[in-house]
């Protein structure tokens, strides 16, 4: 009977709609490879809206270099394509045009034109699943970080945010990073720095840093950690059992966008491309639109 009322359940179409999802979840870690190479590979991300006027929406672009965990802040008045491209020329201007650009599928990253622009510049652009910040974890880990330290300072009363965020970026940057065992400055330029507010008058004294190192230590600890984190994640999680080409599946829905009541899945789509890392290229029957999720965002349908 238990078998009879699961293989039922599984070909209804309005069950797999409605209910949410149980169980343990299909889904398997996959690290993006470890470049060790400063500035090799970056993440970026924006932030949501940090202003409190109605007329003038501020934002803020982060940008983390995925080796050295070095991180640029940059304010902006836009999320558009144009302003994107701004925050990449600026760092390209720095250290030179990165091999690897990691961000998600945010209009300003995925369209025509931030596109084009990493495509003349030879960067490779690597768009995330939709749903899936893990992916993106580096830049969204930089980001928690970064609004509470924004919060803090609009808090005080003492200043504003904007002209805090240089001094937010030279502490994240001076700070010893939990993996790496070496602060983001050491690992990209070789100098150890303090934050604004813990310089001394006299601050005078050099640290030498043998860089060469520094560097072999922090790969190694990142490599050790993500095998750790790789383990740790897969430990409680089901196998995965992948879709084919042809498949019909259902997208699960953003709970911020939904009510209590708003069905769990939407659909039905059809996987046109399986790509690599448990990731589908989902096409909609109702248009040409295509779209990128990963494994366990999505739930197979009868194909009859």
């Amino acid at each position: 009977m238990s078998k009879f009322v699961r293989k039922f359940v599984e070909n209804c179409i309005t069950c797999r709609i409605s209910k949410p999802k149980s169980g343990r979840i299909q889904a398997e870690l996959h690290s993006i490879p470890k470049i060790n190479v400063p500035w090799h590979t970056v993440h970026i991300d924006v932030s949501g809206k940090l202003s409190r006027k109605n007329d003038v929406k501020e934002y803020v672009f982060v940008v983390v270099d995925a080796f050295t965990k070095f991180v640029l802040l940059f304010h902006s008045l836009n999320i558009d394509s144009q302003s994107s491209i701004r925050v990449l020329e600026s760092s390209a201007s720095l250290f030179g045009a990165p091999t690897r650009v990691v961000a998600d599928q945010g209009r300003c990253f995925a369209s025509k034109e931030f596109t084009n622009y990493s495509k003349s510049r030879n960067i490779e652009l690597h768009l995330i699943a939709t749903g899936s910040s893990r992916a993106n974890g580096q830049v969204e880990k930089v980001m928690g970080i970064l609004k509470s330290m924004l919060t803090v300072v609009e808090s005080s009363k003492d200043r504003s945010w904007q002209d805090a965020l240089g001094e937010a970026q030279l502490a994240i940057n001076s700070t010893v990073n939990r993996v790496t065992k070496a602060s983001p400055l050491e690992l990209m330029i070789g100098k150890v720095a303090r934050p604004l507010g813990l310089m001394t008058v006299n601050n005078d004294e050099v640290n030498e840093v043998d860089l060469n190192t520094i560097r072999e230590h922090a790969a190694q600890n990142i490599q050790n950690t993500a095998l750790y984190d790789k383990a740790r994640f897969d430990k409680n999680k089901a196998t995965v059992r992948r879709f084919d080409v042809g498949d019909y599946v259902l997208i699960e829905n953003e709970e911020r966008n939904q009510t209590k009541l708003d069905a769990k899945f939407r659909g039905p789509f059809k996987i046109v491309e399986v790509l690599d890392n448990d990731r589908y290229s989902l096409k909609s029957l109702n248009s040409k639109r295509t779209y990128k999720y990963s494994h366990d965002r999505l739930r197979k349908i009868p194909n009859h």
